[in-house]
């Protein structure tokens, strides 16, 4: 992109990309995938959830949790697409939360659009971003980062 290139997303709360969550089979380090069930009104992080190995076809299963019990999201496992910078990591959940970050962070001029409603803009997955990870000066190095994860780990 050009360096007077804008990049405009939707603000999007956390639990946009938390359904599904790419994480490493704890069997055989191969590619699993998380499902996340339905939460049935309540937040999504108390919902069951399912381990499943695309490689070695492992599954794990977690079951709701209730209200007030803090439970990993990512079931015990680290997530895979992890870009590690000299800054720190930035984590993305799955395939299209990656795409998503890498869209926002790619441009020169950061947009992040509100929801008709008015959106969750102090709550929204751009807002939490770390500040290495919006700078300038930073963006290249973020971009390889990103551009390594999708190479190695995709």
């Amino acid at each position: 992109m050009s360096q007077t290139s804008r990049s405009r997303v939707a603000a999007l709360p956390p639990e946009a990309f938390g359904r599904r969550l790419l994480v490493d089979c704890p069997a055989c380090a191969g590619r699993a995938v998380i499902h996340v069930g339905d939460p049935g009104g309540r937040p999504v992080d108390f919902a069951a959830r399912r381990l499943v190995c695309e490689d070695c076809g492992l599954t794990r299963d977690q079951p709701e949790t209730p209200m007030g019990v803090v439970a990993d999201p990512f079931m015990g496992r680290p997530p895979r697409l992890r870009a590690e910078t000299r800054h720190g990591a930035l984590v993305a959940w799955n395939e299209d939360h990656l795409d998503y970050l890498e869209r926002y962070l790619a441009g020169a001029l950061h947009e992040e659009t509100p929801a008709p409603d008015g959106g969750v803009r102090n709550a929204s997955i751009v807002s939490r971003l770390p500040a290495w990870a919006k700078a300038a000066k930073n963006r290249d190095e973020v971009l390889k980062a990103i551009a390594r994860v999708r190479r190695e780990r995709l």
